[in-house]
């Protein structure tokens, strides 16, 4: 079995790992290997690749998995529904009051406020429970098609880099890639980007090959959100968008974490999303991420799969395959 088969068996070992928690875990140790044998091939100096920055997203998305999230995202909503349903049970009261011809107008307003506040905290309760529940069960599915979807090409073009990336490995390497827009499960935004990121293994200039990076990245993380567009917006439930772009969207990359909501810092252009499920906005805040901290070390930095497994339950033990850093995961 060559290397690159060895990657994409254990890329599919990782995808088909039925609990979701250690699934997960798996995924994002994947996505580190991927990125370390990336930057050991392409040079370091070029700054981080795609799966760099799919290790802080995967984590990310770990997060809501294991539904660590679940008390917060529950609270906020029992209480920002409650007060909503007291505004409304309130007016109700009022208008039920007069057309009943009752009085005083402030007793059926009080009794409906009550009445509300208790129906508005079920109902936005319930909710909450369902929509992470639901939403955990999406970003599994996304965190494993990203995986499945890029990492394997990620095999296949580091096994064109270890062949010596001659003309005929090239021209094999893309014959291989599907032709045609995303949007039709085509892979020319793939093939772009690892004609970047073949100008940055070419190229002896460090500033060539850090714009030669950022835009196989770009092209790459426009790929897999168009790809992801149903799973992202079926996981945020329509009239709760805006609330949890604003209360939940973080992005963590190494200890540095940022809001979605809020413009990304040092850029002078506005780029913070106001609804996360809107395509237009994820991209805007992404790319504009992923060109400010490029040279930002954090990028690199270990993500502590082994230890977050062991934690939960999941061992992992390593062992070198045909001289690469593919990582065995076993019980």
């Amino acid at each position: 079995m060559t290397t690159s088969e060895q990657w994409i068996r254990a890329i599919k070992d990782a995808s088909a790992e039925p609990d979701p928690a250690r699934s997960n875990h798996l995924i994002t140790r994947m996505h580190y290997l991927l990125s370390e044998a990336l930057a050991t091939r392409l040079g370091r100096e070029g700054g981080p690749n795609f799966h760099s920055w799919a290790v802080w997203g995967s984590r990310k998305a770990g997060v809501t998995i294991r539904q660590e999230d679940l008390y917060n995202v529950v609270s906020k909503a029992t209480v920002t529904a409650g007060v909503a349903g007291g505004f409304i049970g309130a007016a109700t009261g009022v208008i039920v009051g007069q057309w009943l011809r009752l009085s005083p107008h402030y007793f059926t307003a009080v009794l409906g406020t009550g009445m509300g506040v208790l129906a508005g905290s079920w109902a936005g309760r319930q909710l909450a429970i369902w929509s992470s529940a639901n939403a955990a069960r999406l970003m599994l599915q996304g965190n494993r098609i990203v995986l499945q979807d890029i990492g394997e090409q990620s095999a296949r073009f580091l096994a064109l880099l270890d062949s010596g990336a001659t003309g005929d490995v090239r021209e094999a390497f893309f014959a291989g890639l599907r032709t045609g827009p995303t949007e039709r499960h085509g892979q020319d935004r793939l093939a772009i980007a690892f004609r970047s990121y073949l100008a940055a293994y070419d190229s002896n200039d460090p500033e060539g090959k850090r714009a030669a990076m950022i835009e196989g990245n770009c092209e790459i993380v426009y790929h897999e959100h168009i790809r992801l567009e149903p799973y992202i917006r079926g996981a945020m439930p329509f009239i709760l968008r805006r609330c949890v772009t604003r209360w939940f969207m973080t992005y963590r990359i190494g200890e540095r974490v940022l809001a979605v909501c809020e413009d990304v810092p040092g850029v002078p252009t506005r780029t913070a999303a106001r609804n996360w499920a809107r395509f237009e906005e994820r991209m805007r805040y992404v790319f504009a991420l992923f060109r400010k901290l490029h040279n930002a070390p954090e990028v690199f930095s270990t993500p502590y799969c082994e230890m977050e497994m062991v934690q939960s339950g999941h061992p992992v033990h390593t062992s070198q395959v045909c001289g690469s850093d593919l990582v065995q995961a076993v019980d």
